[in-house]
């Protein structure tokens, strides 16, 4: 099937690798950097609980083509999908999905089908389908991938405003899904079905705010008005006359026992991992979704000022006003703008963190993972007095004990790393080299392995009488890293004498002599090579003479061979003032923190040619 797809967060990711499993036609409308990672490394998505990694490679473009398409599917935020209406309408198509949150379903698809007359008149518009649904994922945009939470295949609610799906439109989504093993669940009303969703999905969003989106700060007190807040909220909208979808969430007005086991649910989540990918993440990465949600909830109550929710309003209230989570997460603009990476605020340098996301989220699912298998293998040895049992159980535990390790020392390295967490250790690192990168009038200088541009940007506003630009392959491998983002970090920062080209550390595309200065942090030592040394020669071959050269990395034996008899060559070559600087000692960081973390040996090459 010929199929185009607007939206590629992460449910619109998810649901495009599920379309691509059933082997179709696919047309992705992207932007920006979001456009240039896809095209440049695939959809890479991080199945969290299935512990695998997809890649699919996608054609996309900058707007839709005029060619027809069997099923045109849109997966955006709520208000994002009412300003896109326009464009859907003039796509030449017969069916249209609308997935996400819609609390104006009703005007959505008045106003598509009046669109719609206007891009196609004289035509019958009546053949044209519009349904609304959801998928049930979860995660976040993070390092150029999606890691992404989701159960077994996958599943999406579908239907009309108040009715399921005729034969035609079913038969077209389960062709489109066809071997995908994803879930088509056919809805009577969708409009209950996500006014019940928000409902529910409100007093966490509340409640997230209060706690600085840190659902584990979230006290027994907060856990119960959230619960009871649902409840009224559920309530409400019975009392309304909106049709409760699913159906089984009927059982949120009178049974006491499904609301408990609902709450136990929320506050399990709510302590792990998993209470960052459901909640927190979206919470904070969508903040003008979650203030229009919030806004037509209260519209919707103020319809019905006889109807009193106690729990609903003092957990709204106990949250800060809008305009304070705005200021908090700086994500007004980016959400309005519709920012390629979730996460990255309007105006301020994003430079990303040399520990990914993905790695931290892999290692907590696989603890936990694990060690849910080591409790049924202990429990299942005791009952049964197995041996082999209880020896599996020793062994997962083992496990368990390992990954959770890695789990703490992942967090702990992240925090270390990122710039905006107390230690800052890669911002040290980098205005520490970046002082001894100097230009000179007019002078160019060159970054190898710039990444998300930070050295690169740091030496430009160092050498304002200069010019620097940073080189990277920019691989699958630090998928988070792009040209894209090194260009925006510049204009965050105000640097406007920097450029950014895609290149090979191992045979720079420049002749000899072309840079006043190269620079480099931590990039070689990534590179497979027998022989690294011969990877700085080629560095210092595009090296002016009389230019300098300041280069990071970790300089042990293992990975570089003897480095004073490299600084001995380079000084019998005619190199002067060459120094090779112990940073792991005190200068960039001290020797205990350079052993835990991995970064012994590290030591700055210095000298001028």
């Amino acid at each position: 099937m010929k199929i185009l797809v607007y939206g590629v967060g992460v449910i619109g990711s998810f649901l495009i690798h599920s379309l691509k499993k059933s082997g179709n036609d696919i047309t992705l409308v992207a932007r920006d950097e979001k456009k240039e990672i896809l095209d440049q490394n695939g959809l890479i998505i991080h199945h969290v609980f299935q512990k695998k990694t997809s890649t699919d490679h996608l054609k996309t473009v900058t707007s839709a083509p005029k060619d027809h398409f069997d099923l045109v599917i849109s997966a955006m935020q709520g208000q994002q999908q009412i300003a896109l209406l326009p464009t859907l309408a003039g796509v030449d198509a017969e069916l249209f999905v609308l997935v996400g949150n819609n609390l104006k379903a009703e005007e959505t698809k008045e106003l598509f089908y009046e669109l719609r007359r206007e891009c196609f008149p004289g035509t019958d518009s009546k053949g044209v389908s519009l349904l609304f649904a959801f998928q049930g994922t979860a995660g976040v945009w993070e390092d150029g991938q999606v890691e992404c939470v989701h159960l077994g295949h996958g599943s999406m609610s579908v239907g009309g405003l108040h009715r399921k799906p005729d034969r035609r439109e079913k038969k077209l989504l389960t062709r489109a899904f066809s071997g995908s093993g994803y879930q088509l669940r056919w809805v009577d009303d969708m409009q209950g079905w996500l006014w019940c969703h928000a409902a529910f999905v409100l007093p966490i969003v509340y409640a997230s705010y209060a706690c600085g989106c840190d659902l584990r700060k979230a006290d027994k007190a907060l856990s119960d008005r959230m619960m009871a807040a649902i409840i009224e909220a559920y309530q409400l909208l019975d009392f309304a006359g909106v049709k409760i979808r699913p159906v089984g969430d009927r059982k949120l007005l009178f049974s006491k026992s499904y609301a408990a086991v609902i709450k136990a649910a929320l506050r399990l989540v709510a302590k792990t991992k998993l209470g960052d990918l459901l909640a927190t993440d979206h919470c904070a990465n969508a903040v003008a979704e979650m203030e229009w949600l919030d806004q037509e909830f209260e519209a919707f109550r103020s319809e019905n000022p006889s109807f009193r929710m106690p729990a609903w309003e003092a957990l709204r209230m106990n949250m800060p006003s809008w305009e304070e989570v705005h200021q908090t997460y700086d994500k007004e603009g980016a959400d309005k703008e519709g920012a390629a990476n979730p996460g990255m605020a309007p105006g301020r340098a994003d430079y990303r963190n040399w520990v990914p996301r993905g790695l931290i989220y892999g290692c907590a699912a696989g603890t936990g993972a694990l060690g849910a298998v080591t409790c049924g293998l202990l429990k299942a040895g005791e009952k049964a007095k197995c041996p082999v049992l209880k020896a599996a159980a020793a062994l997962t535990g083992a496990g368990t004990a390992v990954l959770g390790g890695m789990t703490i020392w992942c967090i702990a390295a992240y925090r270390q790393f990122s710039y905006r967490g107390k230690r800052k250790l890669s911002k040290d690192i980098v205005e520490g080299i970046a002082t001894y990168v100097t230009l000179p009038e007019g002078g160019v200088g060159l970054d190898v392995g710039c990444g998300s541009g930070a050295l690169t940007i740091a030496c430009a506003k160092k050498n304002p009488q200069g010019k620097m630009m940073g080189l990277d392959r920019w691989g699958k491998e630090y998928a988070s890293f792009s040209k894209a983002l090194c260009e925006r970090n510049a204009r965050a920062e105000g640097a406007k004498n920097v450029s950014f080209t895609q290149g090979d550390a191992l045979k720079l595309d420049f002749e000899g002599e072309t840079f006043d200065a190269v620079t480099s942090n931590y990039v070689y030592h990534n590179i497979p090579s027998k022989d690294r040394q011969s990877i700085l020669m080629e560095t210092l071959r595009v090296l002016k003479k009389g230019g300098s050269f300041a280069i990071h990395d970790i300089f042990t034996k293992a990975r570089y061979g003897d480095m004073q008899s490299f600084v001995r060559r380079l000084r019998d070559m005619g190199y002067e003032t060459v120094e090779l600087i112990p940073t792991a000692k005190g200068m960039f960081m001290e020797k205990s923190e350079s052993v835990w973390m991995g970064l012994s040996g590290s030591a700055l090459l210095v000298g001028r040619k």
